[in-house]
């Protein structure tokens, strides 16, 4: 079915809400969306264990030829065991789901826009580089930002507004991309885009609001793509 597109403005409220509430109640009753969760688990969990393994046995190759070191080697490696458990299973989490985007976008539209029949699909490897390059680009912008949001903490919590704004940004434009160029060309996206830029950053401040929560930031890259794809849709014509 072809697609038209028009600038609405910003997104009402409630067609947000809307959103969101039809992709949760998606999440809880659709089998392919759990199976997208417990495959990620799965694979960042086996990918988490081997980078457990090599810091294990690199810390005991270097304590065997330099046991002088191997004191606070040790500490060290039960120090940094448990920040990589705390801060890199939940990103390798989330960068593994994201690669099943395109999973998720067709299991929202075969149930809510069956009349739209198959998307053409950005492909495979296109899913994979988009993933990859939002990853690094979000730890990369969030770095640089992060001595904004420290000065800014100490006012009246702007930095966390900041960091959530930053954030909206970056996760609206990402998943507004892997979401379109299913259906769409490049021009016809970035027309979109500048046309609905309202709508599509308020997504992505509801994705990123979901990253910062604890467990919920898990189920963000599902979430935030359902929630997307009806965003998307909701600007057709």
């Amino acid at each position: 079915m072809p697609l038209r597109w028009t600038d609405r403005g910003a997104v009402p409220r409630c067609a947000m809400v809307k959103a969101i509430l039809k992709a949760a109640a998606q999440f809880v009753t659709d089998p392919k969306l759990w199976l997208v969760i417990a495959g990620s688990a799965v694979v960042s969990l086996l990918c988490f264990t081997g980078i457990w393994w090599g810091v294990r046995e690199g810390v005991a190759w270097v304590a065997e030829h330099w046991p002088k070191y191997a004191g606070w080697l040790k500490w060290g490696q039960g120090t940094l065991g448990f920040l990589t458990a705390l801060l890199l299973f939940p990103a390798t989490f989330v960068l593994v789901a994201s690669f099943f985007q395109e999973t998720v976008a067709d299991a929202v539209e075969a149930r809510h826009y069956p009349a739209l029949g198959n998307a053409d699909g950005a492909g495979l490897k296109t899913s994979v580089v988009a993933a990859a390059r939002f990853f690094l680009l979000m730890i990369t912008v969030n770095l640089i930002a992060l001595p904004f949001y420290l000065a800014l903490m100490w006012l009246a919590g702007s930095g966390a507004l900041l960091m959530l704004a930053v954030n909206g940004m970056l996760a609206g434009r990402e998943y507004y991309e892997i979401v379109a160029l299913r259906r769409m060309s490049r021009q016809e996206m970035d027309a979109s885009r500048r046309q609905n830029r309202g709508a599509y950053f308020l997504a992505g401040v509801c994705i990123a609001g979901l990253g910062l929560v604890p467990v919920v930031n898990l189920l963000a890259p599902v979430l935030g793509i359902a929630v997307m794809v009806h965003v998307f849709h909701n600007r057709r014509v």
